[in-house]
């Protein structure tokens, strides 16, 4: 591993959250305790005031000088490097290429949000938070029990147990105005919703409205058996998932060339969607 990521890493868990000790740099780099003290030293001979050591916390906590120069600074950067390791290269070079990619908006989601949130679902508690809908002008306290992140049509949501409403709900991250870590123990965790953990199939076919060619196109298209494409989700995720895939099942297109897809079991998963 190159010191560039190394230094990628360690700006990477101080952005967001908030801190970096030497276990899980240990574990990541393979290198010793010592080693990664010289690391964390050699960011700071080049990053001067960046972090500070707080012995209470054992850890170097980012300071006020703290600016991010190898992170992208977006959620999903962390996510992927917490899930599946993934490492950038450096240095970035930009060559001319046989491929283009139209990337999505990314979605701003601020570190002081998500690192009280990141430990709460650690830790299985409680934040305190106001979060502003779409529905409403002004934000509205809340006491949640985040479990899990999830990634839908490009955002990030986390879903939790919302004491005012005394029921699992999905909360966009970019919607949170403030959040402060409550520490009070969760009673309604991740294996109390139902909803997360009851599997659900989806079965998608193509448009019975088009004919035999256009629907082998579909076919191909996903690779469908005997005419079916079956997707297994969470109930919770059903209405996500028929987002995601651009599927209607209320109202259908009037063009079926622009439906293309339809739910076959839709009486099935219908409980699971919401207005």
């Amino acid at each position: 591993m190159e010191l560039e990521q190394r230094f990628w890493m360690l700006e990477l868990v101080a952005f967001w959250e908030g801190q970096v000790n030497s276990k899980p740099l240990m574990q990541a780099f393979g290198l010793s305790r010592q080693s990664v003290s010289k690391v964390i030293h050699q960011y700071l001979e080049q990053y001067p005031h960046s972090l500070q050591y707080v012995a209470s916390k054992k850890s170097h906590q980012i300071t006020s000088s703290f600016t991010p120069r190898y992170i992208n600074q977006t959620v999903d950067e962390y996510f992927d490097w917490l899930e599946f390791s993934k490492l950038p290269t450096f240095p970035i070079r930009h060559q001319q290429s046989s491929q283009y990619r139209i990337e999505p908006l990314s979605r701003y989601v601020s570190p002081t949000v998500m690192r009280p949130l990141l430990k709460a679902v650690k830790e299985q508690t409680a934040v305190d938070c106001e979060y502003l809908s779409v529905a409403s002008s002004d934000p509205t306290g809340r006491l949640l029990y985040p479990h899990t992140f999830v990634k839908s049509a490009n955002r990030w949501h986390v879903r939790a147990y919302c004491a005012l409403r005394q029921q699992y709900l999905d909360f966009v991250l970019s919607r949170f105005q403030t959040v402060d870590y409550d520490g009070a123990k969760a009673s309604h965790t991740q294996k109390h919703d139902a909803h997360w953990n009851t599997s659900v199939s989806l079965v998608f076919a193509p448009d019975p409205r088009l004919n035999k060619e256009q629907k082998q196109v579909l076919e191909n298209d996903y690779g469908m058996e005997n005419g079916q494409l079956i997707c297994d989700t969470r109930a919770a995720l059903v209405k996500y998932t028929l987002d995601d895939l651009q599927i209607k099942t209320k109202m259908l297109e009037a063009d079926p060339q622009a439906q293309q897809l339809i739910c076959v079991n839709y009486s099935d998963i219908k409980q699971w969607l919401y207005d």
